[in-house]
């Protein structure tokens, strides 16, 4: 029997094929981030803007999309469940 290298279910392959990879990806990406002129400061003060405005927008209308997701939850439910039923019914007069 062969012994395959021992994998990590975290890392999902073994640790330093996933250090090796990390770097490399570490290296590409700060290549990148030089080129362009960004800093990682301004990178993630980007980011955190950008949700930060999603979630202002979302905020604006948080009702309208909690009602059409209940009403989207209960029209679909109406489909979904009877059909369920129905099939597990049926499995179960198989067995």
């Amino acid at each position: 029997m062969s012994e395959q290298p021992r994998r990590n279910r975290f890392l999902g392959d073994s640790a330093g094929r996933t250090i090796i990879r990390l770097v490399i990806a570490s290296i590409i990406v700060g290549a990148i981030f030089s080129f362009l002129g960004l800093g990682v400061l301004d990178f993630w003060e980007g980011v955190f803007r950008t949700v930060k405005n999603i979630v202002s927008s979302l905020g604006e209308s948080l009702g309208e999309i909690v009602t059409n997701l209940v009403t989207y939850l209960v029209i679909g439910a109406a489909v979904v469940v009877p059909i369920w039923l129905v099939m597990r019914l049926l499995r179960s007069r198989r067995r």
